[in-house]
């Protein structure tokens, strides 16, 4: 191999190398904000107190997961797995000096998260948030229909958060690409490199897949394979004294930072499983490969994780984050590495009951989201609603790094 392509390789490596020791000594995530209930910023007190009578708002059904971070505000998404989620998508300001149960503001506004209209937001979980400030928003969990009476198709939003969420476009995936009774549009990264992409995993257990959404031909196709299925032999762990006997399908997905003349690289990981798969990003934007068999052989097994997760994140420099939802903590690996590498960087028995989203403010910040996801959509208990009963957290780690939407070589 010629020099000038290894010689990246080893700064690479020295980075990685020196990056591990920063961790040896900085491995704590704090709890930056928690709820034991959600509520809102109503517009009045009638439509409130309506609310709580109609059952319409039922504080106890209300999850907080995927935060985003874009300025000076926090948005955080809330499916509706459960009936009385009166709101979607939110946020709050991200220097509130209320660090506990803050009231979520309805994101864009009250109107954009109408149940029963297929033309606003419906059941969101997963976003992302584009260099641009381009907000891509998934309303795509249709898995429990029954529920929340919901038959809007899923669809793929992109708002404007520089002009206060302005809608700019809307995308709504066919059955047969996702299901609209069954689809769940779990999570989603975007590369903006020969085009822009969304690479998004459909944790639905009927029909699991990575759909790819071109932003350019405003189209999208689906990858199917038996890597984004559940392994059977890891169900059945214990989480906070529940046995997850439940399959699930592919869910944590991550893209590799931008490196000149190279494709990028996905990883993804299903629910119910230990392994980290990986997919060349020229693969998947090449439509006409995904309708054969033949882009299976590219599929690589990089390693397996110290235990099945849900949500996962890559730096600018290719560290790969995952929680660890057996054992209440976060692993890291290095994708220049081999994953025998990976380490669990940080462990919390009471604040990472079910880590779960990943995301990165532009202070080189890291954010995770606790939010004890399996109780909402396994158990049929809801949650004892208890004002000491602290239910979801948003936990922080400086690591002085970019998204994985940086170049390698961005500082």
């Amino acid at each position: 191999m010629c020099a000038w392509l290894i010689l990246p390789l080893i700064l690479q490596f020295v980075d990685a190398v020196h990056y591990k020791n920063y961790f040896d000594n900085v491995q704590e995530f704090q709890v930056q904000w928690s709820w034991s209930y959600v509520n809102y910023t109503w517009p009045s007190a009638n439509l409130y107190a309506a609310a709580v009578r109609n059952k319409r708002y039922l504080p106890q059904n209300i999850m907080v997961a995927g935060p985003r971070i874009f300025k000076n505000r926090v948005y955080v998404t809330m499916p509706k797995f459960r009936p009385g989620v009166p709101v979607t998508l939110g946020s709050f300001p991200l220097d509130s000096p209320e660090k506990v149960n803050i009231p979520i503001s309805p994101f864009p506004n009250w109107e954009m998260n109408v149940q029963d209209n297929c033309r606003v937001l419906q059941s969101v979980l997963g976003t992302e948030v584009d260099r641009r400030g381009t907000m891509w928003v998934l309303d795509g969990h249709r898995a429990n229909n029954a529920v929340n009476g919901i038959r809007c198709p899923p669809k793929l939003v992109l708002l404007d958060l520089n002009r206060n969420g302005a809608a700019v476009r809307s995308y709504t995936f066919p059955n047969e690409l996702c299901l609209t009774d069954g689809g769940f549009l779990n999570d989603v990264v975007i590369d903006e490199t020969g085009g822009t992409f969304a690479y998004i995993t459909d944790n639905s257990v009927i029909d699991p897949g990575v759909i790819v959404y071109s932003y350019r031909e405003n189209r999208a196709w689906k990858l199917r394979d038996g890597s984004m299925f559940p392994d059977v032999s890891v169900a059945g762990y214990i989480v906070d004294g529940f046995q997850m006997d439940f399959l699930g399908t592919v869910n944590g997905i991550a893209l590799s930072p931008y490196i000149e003349s190279r494709p990028r690289t996905l990883f993804y990981s299903s629910l119910t499983g230990t392994g980290v798969f990986a997919l060349s990003t020229d693969i998947l934007k090449n439509e006409k490969l995904s309708i054969g068999d033949s882009w299976r052989e590219y599929v690589r097994l990089m390693g397996e994780k110290e235990g099945p997760s849900d949500g996962m994140f890559m730096d600018n420099k290719g560290n790969l984050y995952y929680g660890i939802l057996s054992q209440y903590s976060v692993g890291k690996w290095n994708m220049f590495e081999h994953f025998d590498t990976s380490e669990v960087i940080y462990e919390n028995r009471e604040t990472l009951i079910w880590p779960d989203g990943f995301t990165m403010d532009s202070q080189g910040n890291l954010y995770l989201v606790s939010n004890q996801a399996f109780r909402f959509f396994v158990s049929n208990d809801s949650l004892q609603f208890t004002p000491d009963l602290v239910k979801f957290r948003i936990n922080v780690l400086h690591t002085g790094r970019k998204s994985y939407m940086y170049d390698l070589d961005d500082s």
